[in-house]
């Protein structure tokens, strides 16, 4: 029988009978690999998703509120059909009772439930996909309906984030929690609003945690918001120097609160995460942060909290598993070449490893595309055609530099910083934006499949002064897939961490070669000391954390007994709702399965 729960401190919690003892010695996986007999989840029932097309990744989210589960939709596909409602009170048969508004080129891939007021009430973050060009077709920002009447939502509000920041690009991840006061807030990330190019030169604008009061869903009100340029102990020094590893960038990606409302932990990419007190919601106070050491990936994707909220359960979302570097006959030795982001993944791309002759044409900038306006246009100094494009970073974005390459034949394109030390302003920090498809200021809409890295300065001197011809080869390097981290937060000053926690695919070299799926870690959820961590292409795993210094996987599941039109198992998400598991897939739908330990 399904019991119904609750949903406080941005978790979906229904009632369980996990008093966090652990689990039997026999049932423990090694912290670095599967045991067969660990796969103890069943499957209960299932749901295909519409749009029905398999292999179109359309799927986003799940969430689960009483007797209901929500499935959210992703912008890689980006159908714009809103989020599904289902029942589930019948488990065995999931059932389909409405979606929410249809909107173009808009992704909801995260909402929260809870009730308010007498009513229930579903959050939901919009982004704008970002597909097409015409301003205002992809809506980006906050929504709210009363779901009291499942079969039949009703819209009640829309805060659209673009007024704080024009192209906010949208809520990415939200959650929403109680207060000791009884506030009801909503806790919304979206990413790259505190580096806004609307005001090129700001150190304190709007941050990319946004805090809102529903007390009356109707009417959300912006209480706070806080980034790390607002915080004087980090600031633009930590926000530059954060970035590292293969997809190098500092953002509010993911928002959870504690139980009791009082506190943030905010995943802030390559920044770790980053704790906040918001006893004072339009005060975030900031408390500490987790880190990486030199070399380490980052990315800093969600995370959930484990006993008494003392443990820390982070989950960094790695879908690069390479690192490229460079030689070249300008320079000596194997130097380090960070990829520039895009679709598909560069394992997609393995094999097509970028090498050739390397021609400087300059900034690289369309025209229209200068953030300064100095320059009305910016010719290339040299034809890239067949060529590799060396860059020189600055007066334009990222994509704007290399779509212009690619309609201009260039093989690849490789930026090379515009300062030794990295950039010193906001204006250069706002640069390194990339979206694909990119749409250039003359209406041009590019699909960029090339292979783009970005160098340090004195690598891109030494292949723009060299003697000509000069050639380059970038070829990747394996360093894995994310996994989970398990940290020490009694003191939120000084997270100390304690172990990390892998499956053996994540590791498996010859799986990322093969390319086409993900092996990464993406949402964790706690019940207890065990932990529900869905893992892309290795379904879900369940992880002990008794003792937290050593995680021991004890079940998971990875398809079994999926109806037969089901693809291989592409997990986005997994939420615990009473004695079930609640799961979303990119290519599928809903699964409804039980953990039997």
């Amino acid at each position: 029988m399904l019991i119904v729960g609750v949903l406080l401190g941005c978790a979906d919690i229904g009632y369980d009978d996990n008093d966090g003892s652990a689990q039997n010695e026999d049932q423990q996986g090694s912290t670095n690999g599967t045991d067969q007999s660990n796969r103890n989840i069943s499957l209960v029932g299932a749901l295909k998703g519409d749009p029905s097309d398999i292999n179109k990744e359309a799927f986003a989210n799940v969430a689960g509120y009483k007797n209901l589960a929500f499935v959210g939709k992703w912008s890689r596909y980006c159908p714009g059909t809103g989020v599904d409602i289902i029942d589930i009170s019948q488990p065995s048969a999931p059932k389909k009772l409405s979606n929410t508004n249809h909107y173009p080129d808009t992704s909801m891939e995260d909402m929260r439930a809870m009730e308010i007021g007498g009513r229930d009430v579903l959050a939901i973050g919009l982004q704008d996909c970002g597909n097409n060009p015409t301003p205002g077709v992809g809506k980006s920002g906050l929504e709210l309906y009363d779901i009291t009447d499942p079969s039949s939502p009703q819209f009640l509000s829309f805060f659209n984030t673009n007024t704080l920041g024009p192209d906010s690009g949208g809520v990415h991840e939200l959650c929403l929690t109680k207060t000791p006061s009884g506030d009801i807030l909503a806790l919304g990330t979206v990413p790259n609003l505190e580096a806004d190019t609307s005001d090129k030169h700001r150190k304190n604008g709007t941050g990319d945690l946004l805090i809102w009061k529903i007390n009356d869903p109707a009417n959300p009100t912006l209480l706070g918001e806080w980034g790390v340029l607002d915080e004087p102990s980090l600031g633009l020094g930590t926000y530059l120097s954060a970035r590292q590893g293969g997809d190098p960038r500092t953002y509010g990606h993911s928002p959870r609160a504690n139980a009791d409302g009082t506190r943030v932990y905010l995943s802030y990419w390559d920044a770790g995460v980053i704790i906040l007190d918001i006893s004072d919601p339009s005060k975030p106070v900031y408390l500490g942060r987790t880190s990486y050491s030199s070399g380490e990936q980052g990315n800093a994707h969600s995370t959930d909290q484990a006993q008494g909220s003392n443990i820390l359960v982070q989950a960094d979302e790695d879908i690069n598993p390479f690192h490229f570097e460079l030689s070249s006959n300008a320079s000596s030795g194997n130097l380090r070449a960070d990829e520039i982001t895009f679709e598909p993944p560069i394992v997609d791309l393995i094999g097509r490893k970028m090498e050739g002759e390397v021609v400087y044409v300059g900034q690289g900038c369309p025209t229209g595309s200068i953030i300064t306006s100095i320059h009305q246009e910016d010719p290339y100094l040299v034809d890239p055609n067949g060529k590799i494009a060396l860059v020189e970073r600055g007066g334009c974005r990222f994509d704007d530099k290399i779509a212009r390459a690619q309609r201009a034949g260039a093989r690849g394109v490789i930026i090379y910083d515009s300062t030794p030390g990295g950039s010193e302003d906001l204006l250069n920090m706002v640069d390194m934006a990339a979206s694909n498809p990119v749409t250039l200021p003359d209406g041009n809409i590019v699909d960029i499949n090339i292979l783009a890295v970005f160098v340090q300065r004195s690598t891109g001197l030494a292949l723009r002064d060299g003697r000509p011809p000069v050639t380059a080869s970038v070829s990747p390097v394996f360093d894995g897939w994310g996994y989970l981290r398990f940290f020490d937060i009694e003191d939120p000053a000084n997270p100390k961490q304690l172990s990390t926690f892998a499956t053996e695919n994540t590791n498996n070299e010859a799986l990322a070669r093969q390319g086409k799926k993900w092996w990464s870690v993406h949402n964790p959820k706690v019940s207890g000391n065990t932990v529900y961590a869905s893992w892309f292409s290795d379904g879900i795993r369940v992880i002990d954390i008794s003792d937290p210094s050593s995680a021991k996987e004890i079940g998971s599941w990875t398809g079994e007994d999926a109806p037969e039109d089901a693809p291989a198992v592409d997990i986005w998400g997994v939420v615990l709702h009473g004695d079930l598991l609640l799961a979303s897939d990119r290519n599928y739908g809903l699964y409804v399965l039980r953990h039997k330990p």
